[in-house]
C-alpha cells in the first residue's frame, strides 16, 4: 500500500503496488497518470511506461425534500432541498424542481 504524491517516486521490491486512498486523502475525480520505471540488478533502468487511470464519481446523490404536508388554499409555501447530499468529495450543485401531479 502506498500513498502517491505527484512527482514523488514510490519504490517497492514487489511487482505490484496498491494505490491507497482514504476519505481524507482521495484521488480527485478526473484523469491521473502513473509511471513505472524498473531497474535490474546491474542498475540499468527501463524506459518509463505510463498508464492513465480515470477516477469517476458514479454514485448518485440523494435528494431529500422538506415541505409542509398541508397548506391553506391560496397560500404560498416553501420546498427545501438543503438536506440533499452526495458522497464526499462530491457535492450537490444543482436542484431541478418539477411538479409531477
Amino acid at each position: 500500500m502506498a500513498q502517491f504524491v505527484i512527482g514523488t517516486p514510490v519504490e517497492t521490491p514487489d511487482s505490484a503496488v496498491e494505490v491507497t486512498v482514504s476519505p481524507d486523502l482521495p484521488l480527485a475525480v478526473g484523469k491521473h497518470v502513473f509511471q513505472l520505471v524498473v531497474e535490474d540488478d546491474s542498475g540499468n533502468q527501463s524506459i518509463p511506461a505510463t498508464v492513465e487511470v480515470v477516477v469517476r464519481d458514479s454514485q448518485a446523490p440523494t435528494a431529500i425534500i422538506t415541505a409542509p404536508t398541508q397548506v391553506e388554499f391560496g397560500q404560498s409555501f416553501r420546498l427545501d432541498g438543503s438536506k440533499s447530499s452526495d458522497i464526499p468529495p462530491g457535492k450537490v450543485v444543482k436542484f431541478l424542481w418539477t411538479m409531477v401531479e
